[in-house]
C-alpha cells in the first residue's frame, strides 16, 4: 500500500504541476512541437481547455501508482475521481461567475486547488475500499431497470 508520506507528496505534486501545465505553452517557442503539445497543455482561457490541467495529472498519477502497487483498481479511480474534479470545477466556476460576472483569478486558483485536493482524496479513499467497483456494479444495476 501507499504511505500517508507518499499521498501527501502525490498531491502536492499533482496540483503543482497541473498548476505548472497552464504556462508551458507561454514558454516554448511556437512551431510543430507547440502544435503537438496542444493537445495535452492548456492553448486558451476557457473553462474547456483547463480541464487538461486536471485530466493529465490524474492520469499519470494513475498509472504510475498502479504499476508502483500493482493493482488496477488505482488507475480506475483516479479516472473516476477526475471526472468528479472536472465536474466540481466547472461547477463552482458557473456559480460564481454567473453571480459575479467576471473572472477572478484568486477564485480561479482557489477552485482548481480545492477540486484536485478533495478528488484527490477520494481516488485514495476508492481505492481503499474498493468503492470503484462497488461504482461500476451499481452502475450496472441501473442499466438493468
Amino acid at each position: 500500500m501507499i504511505s500517508k508520506k507518499e499521498k501527501n507528496v502525490t498531491i502536492i505534486l499533482m496540483i503543482v504541476l497541473g498548476a505548472c501545465m497552464h504556462f508551458v505553452l507561454d514558454v516554448l517557442p511556437s512551431g510543430p512541437i507547440s502544435v503537438f503539445l496542444g493537445n495535452i497543455f492548456p492553448v486558451n482561457e476557457t473553462t474547456w481547455e483547463h480541464m487538461k490541467m486536471i485530466w493529465y495529472p490524474f492520469l499519470v498519477a494513475g498509472i504510475i501508482l498502479s504499476f508502483r502497487v500493482k493493482n488496477s483498481g488505482f488507475f480506475a479511480s483516479f479516472v473516476v475521481s477526475a471526472i468528479n474534479a472536472m465536474l466540481m470545477q466547472i461547477g463552482a466556476f458557473a456559480i460564481y461567475q454567473s453571480f459575479s460576472g467576471i473572472s477572478i483569478l484568486v477564485m480561479d486558483i482557489i477552485i482548481y486547488t480545492a477540486s484536485m485536493f478533495f478528488s484527490i482524496v477520494l481516488a485514495f479513499e476508492l481505492t481503499q475500499k474498493n468503492g470503484v467497483k462497488n461504482y461500476f456494479r451499481c452502475g450496472w444495476c441501473l442499466r438493468l431497470l
